[in-house]
């Protein structure tokens, strides 16, 4: 791997209609691990942004937005096609900042011509079992979070389980791809030895 990769994680809530209220999509939070090589050696860049009730609930997409707006080499997502984008998109036709998530749109699209590698396939695709039961698989320690914890999560304000939790998939979707490589043994060392260090914890 020779060429800059970022790993995205989302999470998103779904709220049914209510009232004169229409339905809509939130997305409450995001994560993105950086992998590249500078100066010969791989760096490893982990952030993660959460909105809870008591924020604007723009302020996620439009994180997200600015961390698209430089597309990477290469974008590691899991269940991209039935999962992660169409979230996306519905967060973004449902947002009533309409300026911040057409913002995003246009991001999400430019980031659409990198390569694009939806980790699930190696795993069932679209079939893949749990993202939490895959990496439970390969031995990797992960933070679950249920959808019910993770509107707990949001009513209550606890922004730094939603970012933990998030940060945990990145790093995992990272290193799910790097096992279904062939000659990552380096890569795969590399990582393990980021991920003992306290830099391989998101600040909440």
């Amino acid at each position: 791997m020779t060429i800059d990769t970022v790993a995205l994680s989302t999470a998103w809530i779904h709220q049914p209609a209510r009232g004169k209220r229409p339905a809509r999509t939130l997305l409450v939070g995001a994560a993105t691990l950086t992998c590249r090589y500078r100066f010969g050696s791989l760096g490893f860049d982990l952030a993660a942004h959460s909105t809870t009730v008591t924020d604007d609930p723009a302020e996620t997409m439009a994180w997200l937005a600015d961390w698209l707006h430089i597309p990477p080499e290469r974008l590691l997502l899991w269940r991209a096609e039935d999962i992660v984008v169409p979230s996306l998109i519905s967060a973004c036709q449902t947002a009533r900042d309409t300026i911040t998530a057409a913002k995003l749109l246009r991001e999400l699209d430019l980031s659409m011509d990198s390569e694009v590698i939806d980790v699930a396939e190696s795993h069932g695709g679209s079939a893949a079992s749990s993202f939490d039961a895959v990496a439970h698989g390969a031995g990797l320690p992960f933070r679950p979070m249920t959808l019910t914890s993770l509107g707990e999560a949001h009513r209550t304000g606890c922004h730094g389980a939603i970012r933990k939790h998030l940060a945990s998939r990145a790093v995992n979707t990272w290193r799910l791809w790097l096992n279904s490589r062939g000659g990552a043994e380096s890569l795969i060392a590399a990582t393990d030895a980021w991920v003992a260090t306290p830099d391989a914890e998101v600040r909440p």
